[in-house]
């Protein structure tokens, strides 16, 4: 498979837009988050277009977004826990890749995930410094005439759930361009920055994320991925599995127990390698938006998610299944609970608790282990449809 780079310059915002402010400080959250990039790719078969005819569109409706999103465009300082506003914009690049998407994606199902790599622009790990953009955008040409974007979006200042919206609403605009709208018609609901005003920065030091800069090489590494499917049918079965309470007629989440089965699998294994007893730190993400009293909207913009664990011993013969996924509801029931008061006085506290309690477990892997999850799954990326099609 051969990649070659067609294009590459800076996205910056639309001109006639009013003036930003210069810096935007992060928030204690964004301060905790690790200093990685959040990768989104997004696939799509052939839409008839010429590829620099797309290129141009999707650059239009970037520079657009970029209004709203503005932060996006400038720079993080990570002495003084700023973002520099000045708009030197976000990295966008096309590249012609000599193979069919089907034989692409068939090779990533192969177990070869490392070509992943080829449709990001940067490495995940470790982006912080100066120079790096805060979002870098890869548009991939396949020889068939599908394509796939690979979003890049810094976790300095953005969750996954900042990163849905602003693909939300770059959609938005690419549709607007493509019917002929007024190029000044506002969207609803515009992205608020203004998390450091719920949760004023400490100036703290965020998790460690442990991937370098250079481009991920998973021998090296030692970073396997794998590729799971649970269909409709089997996910009941497996929450039917996961209840505790034969008489109770309420199942366990399909979240929790998909968690839960494939979380159980990696601490069997890891006891009969180890041959005795291990302790696990089992995390998960919480997303504190309208769970908040009163309710934080859901278009705040930055990283505002808790962090739940669970601590969960197995035995030489592993662990209980309905154990796990029951350490893991109640693990983020209680974040949940959490929410309702983070805003009031200690609210600080609730947040750097969790960071801590994953933070020392990372830094004390000889006795023990991390598990980290995370749901994507109801985010809307399969309605991201740039007036092109809806990605496949």
């Amino acid at each position: 498979m051969k990649v070659e780079i067609a294009s590459r310059e800076f996205v910056k915002s639309y001109h006639s837009t009013p003036p930003r402010l210069r810096d935007y400080n992060i928030s204690l959250v964004d301060e905790l988050s690790p200093a990685m990039n959040i990768p989104i790719i997004l696939y799509y078969s052939n839409d008839n277009h010429c590829s620099s005819s797309r290129c141009k569109h999707l650059k239009r409706s970037l520079s657009k977004v970029l209004t709203r999103f503005y932060p996006f465009a400038g720079r993080y300082i990570k002495d003084s826990f700023k973002v520099d506003c000045s708009d030197q914009g976000a990295e966008f690049v096309e590249v012609v890749v000599d193979v069919s998407l089907d034989d692409f994606i068939s090779q990533t199902k192969n177990e070869k995930m490392e070509l992943l790599n080829c449709l990001l622009l940067r490495p995940i790990g470790a982006g912080d410094e100066v120079t790096d953009p805060l979002l870098a955008v890869q548009v991939n040409a396949f020889a068939c005439g599908g394509w796939v974007i690979g979003v890049l979006a810094s976790h300095k200042i953005a969750d996954m759930s900042t990163s849905s919206s602003f693909i939300d609403k770059w959609v938005i605009n690419a549709k607007q361009l493509l019917e002929g709208m007024d190029e000044n018609h506002e969207y609803p609901m515009s992205p608020r920055w203004t998390s450091a005003s719920l949760f004023p920065g400490k100036k703290l030091s965020g998790l460690p994320c442990g991937l370098p800069r250079v481009k991920e090489d998973s021998d090296d590494h030692k970073i396997v991925t794998k590729v799971f499917s649970f269909n409709k049918s089997s996910i009941l079965r497996i929450c039917e599995m996961a209840r505790l309470d034969k008489s109770s007629e309420r199942l366990a989440t399909r979240v929790q127990s998909v968690f839960g089965i494939i979380g159980k699998a990696i601490m069997d294994i890891q006891v009969a390698n180890h041959a005795s007893s291990k302790e696990f730190l089992v995390s998960q993400t919480v997303n504190m938006r309208e769970k908040t009293d009163p309710p934080i909207h859901k278009n705040q913009c930055g990283n505002l998610f808790l962090v739940s664990t669970a601590h969960i011993v197995a035995g030489k013969r592993g662990v209980e299944f309905q154990s796990i996924v029951n350490l893991l509801t109640q693990s983020v029931r209680r974040e949940v609970e959490n929410c309702k008061t983070i805003l009031s006085v200690g609210g600080q506290v609730i947040i750097t608790d969790g960071f801590d309690r994953l933070t020392r477990t990372l830094a004390n892997l000889d006795s023990s282990s991390n598990l980290v999850f995370t749901d994507w799954s109801k985010f809307p990326f399969y309605e991201a449809d740039f007036g092109l099609g809806k990605p496949v």
